[in-house]
C-alpha cells in the first residue's frame, strides 16, 4: 500500500487494538452480539508455532485453548507495534462488518458439523445441514466437499423424510452443476433409488437438473446408466430425450 495512502489512514482510525492489522478473532466471537470485540494479537509469541495454520484455515481451531486464554476486548489503546491494516475493497452494498462475517463462513473450518449429518437421528441431520447451509451459500469449499461426499455416500432413498432430505441437499449442490462430481451424483442417486410414488418428486428435480447440464457430460453418463440398469418404458423413453438419443 502506498505510504501516503497508510499515514493518511493512520490519522483517520482509531488506534485501538481491534483496528490493527495484527488484531484477529474467532469466527464465533466475530459474529458474537455480545461482546463483539473479542479476539487476540497474532503478535504475541506464543502464537508464532500456529500462524500458518490460524492464516491458512482462517480460524483458530489449532489453538483454540491457548486462543481462548489470550483474548480480550480490541477496544482498548493499541501498543507501538499498531499498524492500519491494507486496505479492502469492499462488495458494493456490503459493509465491513458483513464482509468480515462473510469472510469467516467462507474460510471456517466445517468438519464436525459434517459430522452430523451422519448421525442416525434425523433431528440431528436436519439441524447440521441448516448449519452447514449457511457455510455453504457464502462459498465454504469444505462445505460442498463435505456436503457431496456426504450425498454420495447415501445408500437409496426409500421414505419421504428421506426423499425431502435429498431435495434439499440436491438444490444446494445445483449451484455447482458445471462440476462433473455434481452430476455424477445425480445419476448415481437415479441408480440407487427406485422411481416409485415416494421418489417420484426427487427423480423430477434431478431429471430437471440433468437437462440443463452440459451435455457433453450428461449424454455419456446416462447412456452407461441405461446399459447397467433397468428402467420402465416411460422412464426409460424420459432418459433418452435427455440424453439426445
Amino acid at each position: 500500500m502506498d505510504q501516503n495512502m497508510a499515514e493518511d489512514m493512520d490519522l483517520e482510525v482509531d488506534r485501538i487494538c481491534q483496528n490493527c492489522g495484527s488484531f484477529f478473532q474467532d469466527h464465533e466471537d466475530l459474529l458474537a452480539r455480545e461482546c463483539p470485540g473479542l479476539g487476540v494479537c497474532l503478535n504475541d509469541e506464543e502464537f508464532e508455532p500456529f500462524i500458518e495454520e490460524i492464516l491458512e484455515n482462517g480460524d483458530f481451531s489449532c489453538c483454540h485453548e491457548l486462543y481462548l486464554q489470550k483474548r480480550y476486548d480490541g477496544g482498548r489503546e493499541a501498543c507501538e507495534q499498531f499498524e492500519v491494516p491494507e486496505m479492502i475493497e469492499l462488495p458494493e452494498g456490503m459493509s465491513l462488518d458483513e464482509y468480515l462475517q462473510f469472510e469467516a463462513l467462507k474460510y471456517q473450518n466445517v468438519d464436525e458439523l459434517i459430522q452430523s449429518l451422519y448421525s442416525s437421528d434425523m433431528v440431528i441431520v436436519r439441524k447440521g445441514l441448516a448449519t452447514i447451509s449457511m457455510y455453504f451459500y457464502n462459498g465454504n469449499e469444505g462445505a460442498l466437499e463435505g456436503l457431496l461426499n456426504y450425498y454420495i455416500s447415501l445408500g437409496p432413498a426409500e421414505s419421504l423424510e428421506e426423499v425431502h432430505l435429498r431435495i434439499e441437499i440436491v438444490e444446494m449442490l445445483s449451484r455447482y452443476e458445471p462440476d462433473r462430481r455434481i452430476i455424477e451424483a445425480y445419476v448415481k442417486e437415479l441408480e440407487r433409488t427406485q422411481s416409485n410414488n415416494t421418489t417420484r418428486k426427487l427423480y423430477t428435480l434431478i431429471l430437471r437438473r440433468l437437462e440443463w447440464c452440459p451435455h457433453e457430460i450428461v449424454d455419456d453418463l446416462l447412456i452407461e446408466l441405461l446399459n447397467r440398469k433397468q428402467y420402465s418404458f416411460k422412464m426409460k423413453k424420459r432418459l433418452m430425450e435427455i440424453a439426445g438419443l
